[in-house]
């Protein structure tokens, strides 16, 4: 059963939680190296995007793609805004060469932003739930694309990304592949 709060979700289905593993796990794997490799203690929302995004064979993964959102869109947003919002305290990046993280010496655990990303995907996903089996990237990426605060608004908004359109696009790729 999924966790709520460090207790079982008493309204959560056993199958429906072992079907949001196997769906999910080889984003949650992706998310973990994107979230070690940049230094992180922790997996966060834009680590999560970075790994459906990764995944060029995914639906909605397409559908935001054509709408702009790829990998590499998002990974240049994400640099973008650390050197934008380091630059508003004062703070220069140096060349980025010379830059290298530190491995986290222990597994990431998922931050607040991935959390309720986790929450605000599977809220998605029951609204409409006699249309899906179960939650899929799509859920989950929509309810990463909606967030208001937070790292990935700031970076999509500053790389010139409408949310919006993001969503509709989400929208439209969820409704033609079913």
């Amino acid at each position: 059963m999924v966790e709520h709060q460090g207790r079982p979700n008493p309204r959560s289905n056993p199958f429906e939680d072992q079907a949001f593993r196997v769906d999910l796990r080889s984003a949650i794997g992706v998310a973990t190296v994107e979230a070690s490799n940049r230094g992180s203690a922790a997996i966060e929302a834009e680590h999560l995007l970075l790994a459906f995004l990764f995944d060029r064979t995914n639906a909605a993964t397409q559908a935001l793609a054509s709408a702009g959102l790829t990998y590499e869109a998002f990974d240049a947003a994400l640099k973008s805004e650390r050197a934008r919002t380091l630059a508003a305290i004062g703070i220069t990046l140096p060349d980025p060469s010379r830059l290298t993280a530190t491995r986290v010496a222990r597994q990431p655990r998922f931050g607040a932003s991935a959390k309720d990303v986790w929450e605000r995907g599977v809220r998605t996903f029951r609204g409409r739930r006699g249309r899906a089996q179960r939650p899929g990237a799509a859920d989950f990426l929509a309810a990463i694309v909606s967030a208001e605060l937070g790292t990935v608004p700031r970076a999509l908004v500053q790389a010139g990304f409408d949310r919006h359109a993001l969503l509709a696009a989400l929208t439209q790729g969820a409704a033609t592949s079913s």
